[in-house]
């Protein structure tokens, strides 16, 4: 039996010695076609045991994955050891098992061969090492994708007369039914087919949900908050967020009996639907699927009614890129997810949806990006951080940019030097009388070599077109690292996210006691903040009398008639303003603080608080008015090409007192 080698090998043990890689994938249909991993296997060993010289690295095995699919875990793992020289050969069971489609098949086996791998395949008996080998597995790859096309055709078709008789053809059910078998009459013989069926228990919760609504006036929040109170929970076992039961209630089986399969609303979630250049669906057009009705008419027509009275939109279209969504990780444990509000963008904890809630706050969603983005300028400036950024952090195909031009090249020569035969010589041959049919054959087998030649060249020139397209991107993305703060008003949100996902930011907020007090904004605080004139220090005896004489105008007598100090009460505002108090935070150093409050907003309506700041110099002896942080400190990390964490923090603020 071979011997099994661990750990890699830096090279095999001799120029002849042939070291293999056992691969084997499956599929779904793999598995319902009986060619599954133990028929694989037995193929591998069987191979095995006849060739006793080769030794066996290790075994790579994917399961459930898609032949189409470009990149699957174990074969990246396989990749990257046969980039160590691990091994020299990747044994497979047939050819199929390394791509369903030419594209995928032809750009791995050109990576291996790059590295100095080549790929044998048992049932066709093929080993790239050799030219002979390398055409064989050039027309198995063919026949392997035309293979894969008739099975997807086939599926297709299936689904489509699913769809014709009334069935459902795959995926969740929506919400309130369940999927169930269903015998019918299908061209004379008896078929079974998947249907949706109305399902008691979501049945019942969307009622529930619709008599909250309709019959006792509360709004999705407070219809939410009573569904949650009563450990009625949606589907997934976790509480009614206003999003999910909004879309629940207003879903098309509701109001109008259908379903619709292959929507093309649902974004690139787990299960979108798959989409071509120009937007419609790959697999056919839309298809409304008749279901039992959940509600009667009536009832239908009174939810939507009271919907739209609830003002039934959905905030987040439009403005749906949230850059920092997930990188933000919560005190509790749960990260932040991207949410639109009436104000705006805004970030808020996963953790808020659990019972008991966590009460983490919300972030405004331009602020925490933007003191993200300025943090992670200070990292990106540091000396050496932009040197040699990797093309992979970026996501950059696998491959050699110098052997796929050769390739191309390559492929060009030959291509012309079998047109050439094809135009010339062939009638040479005519012109001296080659039989016919044998010139027929000739002429057949050239011109599959040169549609293959074609096919592989147009495979290698969209690897470069790739390669070169992420070459543009990453630099882009550098250009804008390197200039993080001056080109953050010019970058779209795409734009963000790429480079936070470049760089895999993860924040974490401190403690949020520091927060922006709530209530009502102060008109005099956000004056002093947006004009950035400064708050004056108390005023001396000949100042104060100056602040008197800029009042008079403004009021009668008998405002200056009060049983309290307003020199004092004058010297309580300035504080409050220097050192960024609620007047719920305000101590009674000056006196009662209503009175307080009311003078200054008197003061303010009037017209006259500008003008007494203006009389005591403000702006040559004062400081500038506090403003308590809206975002608690954040440590922002951030992974760089080298591997190495970077890692920042904002400054922790402080009060005018210098505590935090």
């Amino acid at each position: 039996m071979p011997i099994l080698a661990r750990p890699c090998l830096a090279a095999p043990a001799a120029p002849t010695a042939v070291v293999v890689a056992k691969y084997a994938r499956v599929s779904t249909l793999d598995q319902l076609d009986g060619f599954g991993l133990e028929d694989q296997d037995r193929l591998s060993d069987e191979w095995l045991e006849r060739h006793p010289e080769v030794t066996v690295y290790d075994s790579y095995v994917d399961e459930a994955v898609s032949g189409a699919l470009e990149s699957r875990p174990e074969m990246d793992r396989l990749v990257v050891e046969a980039r160590q020289q691990c091994f020299n050969r990747i044994l497979v069971p047939k050819v199929d098992r390394i791509g369903r489609t030419a594209r995928a098949a032809y750009q791995w086996a050109w990576n291996m061969a790059d590295v100095g791998v080549h790929f044998i395949s048992i049932t066709e008996g093929i080993d790239t090492s050799t030219e002979g080998g390398w055409q064989q597995f050039t027309r198995y790859v063919t026949f392997a994708e035309m293979d894969w096309r008739r099975i997807n055709e086939r599926t297709v078709a299936g689904r489509e007369l699913k769809i014709s008789y009334g069935g459902w053809p795959g995926g969740p059910a929506p919400y309130g039914y369940r999927i169930e078998k269903d015998v019918r009459d299908v061209g004379g013989r008896r078929k079974r087919f998947s249907v949706l069926v109305t399902d008691a228990d979501e049945s019942m919760v969307l009622a529930v949900a619709a008599e909250l609504i309709v019959d006792h006036g509360m709004n999705l929040t407070e219809a939410c908050g009573e569904l949650n109170s009563r450990r009625i929970f949606a589907r997934s076992g976790v509480p009614w967020s206003v999003a999910n039961l909004r879309s629940r209630l207003h879903s098309e089986t509701i109001h109008d009996g259908y379903v619709v399969y292959r929507k093309t609303d649902r974004g690139n979630g787990k299960n979108h639907t798959r989409r071509g250049e120009d937007g419609t669906p790959v697999h056919g057009a839309p298809v409304k699927i008749g279901v039992p009705p959940i509600f009667s008419m009536e009832r239908a027509a009174q939810l939507m009614a009271a919907l739209k009275r609830l003002g039934f939109q959905n905030g987040r279209r439009g403005n749906g890129v949230y850059p920092l969504t997930g990188r933000i990780h919560g005190l509790c444990g749960e990260v932040y997810t991207g949410a639109g509000r009436a104000a705006g963008r805004s970030y808020r904890c996963k953790g808020l949806f659990k019972v008991p809630s966590c009460g983490e706050p919300h972030f405004e969603a331009d602020g925490i990006e933007g003191a993200v983005w300025t943090l992670m300028a200070r990292l990106l400036e540091a000396e050496g951080c932009t040197e040699g950024l990797s093309a992979e952090r970026a996501g950059s195909p696998s491959g050699d940019r110098e052997k796929y031009e050769k390739r191309v090249s390559e492929f060009t020569t030959r291509i012309a030097e079998q047109e050439h035969l094809i135009e010339v010589r062939i009638p040479e041959y005519v012109r001296a009388g080659v039989d016919p049919a044998v010139l027929k054959a000739s002429i057949a087998a050239l011109e599959s070599e040169v549609a293959d030649f074609r096919a592989q060249r147009r495979f290698a020139q969209q690897w470069l077109e790739a390669y070169a397209d992420h070459e543009r991107r990453a630099g882009d993305l550098v250009g804008i690292a390197s200039s993080a703060e001056e080109r953050l008003r010019n970058l779209t949100l795409e734009e963000r996210k790429q480079v936070f996902d470049m760089f895999d930011v993860k924040v974490v907020p401190g403690e949020t006691a520091i927060f922006g007090k709530p209530g009502g904004r102060c008109a005099v605080s956000e004056w002093h903040w947006t004009t950035g004139t400064k708050v004056p220090p108390d005023p001396d005896d000949e100042q104060w009398e100056k602040v008197l004489e800029v009042l008079r105008p403004y009021f009668t007598k008998r405002h200056f008639m009060s049983k309290y100090d307003i020199r004092l009460q004058f010297e309580g505002m300035l504080h409050r303003l220097r050192h960024g108090l609620t007047w719920g935070d305000m101590p009674l150093t000056w006196g009662p603080i209503n009175p307080i409050r009311e003078r200054q907003l008197s003061w303010w309506q009037k017209g006259a608080w500008p003008e007494v700041v203006k009389t005591l110099d403000a702006d040559v002896s004062g400081v500038s008015a506090y403003q308590r942080p809206t975002l608690p400190q954040l440590t922002v990390t951030a992974r760089f090409p080298s591997g190495l964490l970077g890692e920042v923090r904002s400054a922790v603020a402080e009060d005018r007192d210098g505590q935090p």
